[in-house]
């Protein structure tokens, strides 16, 4: 590679690489930002895009916009040779670094269950959210055309299980009547193993949810997958469930580079202060991290802004802070006019919840074009009831 590199280096353009670079893009200190992809994605949309309510190129961001003071490298990396301080590329460079911040975020996690890398359909890239979409609409065309029945499967009681069954369900809703009359039936089931949907939340919030997705016609089954097959998935009592589509929401697992520590889940310990263990000069944070924080998107953010936070101590000679979470709260919506929040200590459900549920997405989009594109298609969405982006590319 030609040129001299900062020796600064983040590894991970997501929610705790981008915090990250913002800390140092204030303090002026240079750094190279090295990442797969060209874009920094706002994940927890991903499912409006796999379902039409949202245009892909609205939740992503160009790196090299965001960034001002540092600089880009996309490329991906193969692994850290950490007793030599390098970062191994796959096209063969080497890059040296004198502190890494490590952020290279998180894996859907099949736990184990056959048929789940082969058949289910994943929700995590902006490649993938448009492979839903693609295949959720020649379902329909096909249902259409044959004049049967449509079942979509939803694997995961979780927030982005919850969102997305509700997201499918208000789609259906939409566009059933008036473009797919043709279709006798269409359901949407939501598939949980444990006692309740959305666990993280209190149980009240919980039961809300469930409510909220019975007015849209979400069947919620509590059942255990054990196999997803061609034509559906196989429950652990072993009673087979058609699905025309299998959306698997379950969880995801670190995504570590060869060379780094990690447990079986794929994060990898830390010291409080975000620092891998023997090598002070390397901090992982957000999903990866494995001091057993939630793979959430505030914890990814305040990781990233508190490990460059320590990374600027050590420049100065200064001791570092151990890492404290400040837990602001929750969110999850189920579809117009309804959502759960989490906030200041109490719990909330209904319209106010689904206001504050969009103002922080909103507030929290990268980019003022990227904002407007959201809000633009929001507003059409909540005026004429219908999906904006339905179309299959040629």
């Amino acid at each position: 590679m030609g040129g001299a590199w900062p020796e600064v280096v983040i590894l991970g353009g997501g929610f705790a690489g981008l915090a990250a670079a913002r800390v140092l893009e204030r303090a002026r200190i240079p750094y190279l930002l090295v990442d797969a992809r060209n874009h920094h994605l706002f994940q927890p949309l991903l499912y409006q895009v796999a379902t039409g309510f949202l245009e892909g190129p609205a939740i992503a961001y160009p790196l090299r916009a965001l960034v001002r003071r540092g600089r880009v490298l996309l490329a991906r990396a193969r692994a850290v040779d950490l007793e030599g301080r390098r970062l191994l590329l796959e096209d063969g460079d080497v890059l040296p670094y004198r502190h890494l911040v490590v952020a290279t975020g998180s894996l859907p996690s099949d736990l184990g269950v056959p048929g789940v890398g082969e058949r289910a359909l994943l929700l995590k890239t902006l490649g993938q959210a448009l492979r839903v979409r693609h295949r959720l609409l020649m379902a329909l065309e096909r249902a259409a055309r044959e004049g049967a029945p449509l079942s979509l499967v939803v694997v995961g009681g979780g927030p982005t299980g919850v969102e997305l069954s509700g997201a499918l369900a208000e789609f259906l809703r939409y566009a059933l009547p008036r473009d797919f009359p043709e279709i006798p039936e269409a359901r949407v089931v939501l598939l949980e193993a444990g006692p309740r949907l959305l666990p993280a939340f209190r149980p009240a919030l919980s039961r809300y949810a469930e409510r909220a997705l019975a007015h849209l016609g979400v069947e919620v089954l509590g059942a255990q997958v054990a196999a997803v097959e061609e034509r559906g998935v196989r429950l652990a009592s072993g009673e087979g469930l058609v699905g025309d589509l299998v959306l698997w929401a379950v969880g995801v697992r670190g995504n570590p580079l060869p060379g780094l520590p990690a447990d079986a889940r794929g994060r990898v310990p830390t010291d409080p202060y975000l620092r891998l263990p023997g090598h002070p000069e390397v901090y992982v944070v957000g999903d990866l991290n494995g001091l057993g924080f939630p793979q959430l998107a505030p914890v990814a953010l305040q990781q990233g802004a508190w490990a460059a936070g320590n990374l600027l101590r050590a420049l100065r000679g200064q001791d570092p802070l151990p890492f404290r979470y400040r837990d602001r709260g929750q969110l999850a919506v189920i579809g117009r006019n309804r959502a759960v929040a989490e906030l200041w200590g109490r719990g909330f459900a209904g319209f106010p919840a689904w206001l504050l549920w969009a103002f922080v997405h909103l507030r929290e989009l990268v980019g003022f074009r990227n904002r407007l594109l959201v809000f633009l298609d929001w507003a059409y969405t909540y005026l004429f009831r219908e999906p904006g982006v339905r179309v299959l590319p040629d």
